[in-house]
């Protein structure tokens, strides 16, 4: 009866010119709800989330391929010279302490025997830290630090680790120290805790200025140049190629 009526069968949907439907061919699946929200609200919550992706993505920084490289160069260039300054730091140490005869070891000029140097302990000074040179005070003051956070350590270990022991009146001051009963008492600069503006300013300086300071220090009261890791007899420094790395390649 339907075909007699002009039912025909197939898909819904206008013919297209070839004959063939545009229309679907199944019906449309019934979506079930599982919640309260009305019926646009998925939608919504989809439009929200893409916006939210898009803004994050508007505000994120675009990282340049070009700029990233020069960043890491930079920042490699700034470790490599503060590895340079730490030496000059030490060479400048040492030379001032063989030049006020309070430094026993041979003259070097090379910074393995420098640094080897450096390695050795040193004993722990009341010398007022303000009276170092600015260019290797941080060096020093770094070295104070550490020497006394040490110490105070050990000590604290060795008073947990006894138990209270006899005192007898016939012991005297060696065998108290002998035993461990008697504390050392260690010697540190006087102005170790205290702030040293001169010093933060010299370190808010970019590695290379720094660098150039020290480099100055070694040549005007040393006549010695660090990129040559030698002493010249006199201030004219004859030979020497001149001031900075590149003059020495």
């Amino acid at each position: 009866m339907m075909a007699k009526m002009g039912f025909k069968g197939g898909s819904l949907g206008k013919k297209t010119e070839d004959g063939e439907s545009s229309g679907k061919s199944e019906p449309i699946q019934i979506s079930m709800k599982e919640d309260r929200g009305g019926i646009g609200l998925d939608n919504e919550k989809k439009r929200k989330l893409r916006e939210a992706f898009e803004e994050r993505d508007a505000k994120s920084v675009k990282v340049d391929p070009d700029e990233y490289r020069e960043r890491v160069r930079a920042e490699r260039e700034d470790a490599r010279l503060e590895v340079q300054l730490h030496a000059a730091q030490r060479t400048a140490e040492r030379l001032d302490d063989e030049k006020a005869g309070k430094d026993a070891a041979e003259p070097t000029s090379s910074s393995e025997e420098a640094e080897a140097s450096d390695s050795k302990p040193r004993p722990t000074s009341s010398r007022p830290l303000k009276s170092f040179p600015v260019v290797y005070r941080g060096l020093v003051r770094h070295r104070e630090e550490k020497e006394r956070d040490r110490r105070m350590r050990y000590d604290l270990e060795q008073s947990l680790s006894r138990l209270p022991t006899y005192e007898s009146g016939d012991e005297d001051d060696d065998d108290k120290k002998a035993l461990g009963k008697k504390q050392t008492v260690y010697a540190t600069a006087d102005d170790l805790d205290e702030v040293d503006e001169e010093l933060d300013e010299f370190n808010a300086l970019d590695p290379g200025t720094r660098l150039g300071r020290l480099v100055m220090y070694l040549r005007e009261t040393h006549w010695y140049c660090f990129w040559c890791k030698m002493a010249y007899p006199d201030a004219e420094m004859d030979g020497c190629p001149g001031l900075t790395e590149e003059d020495h390649d």
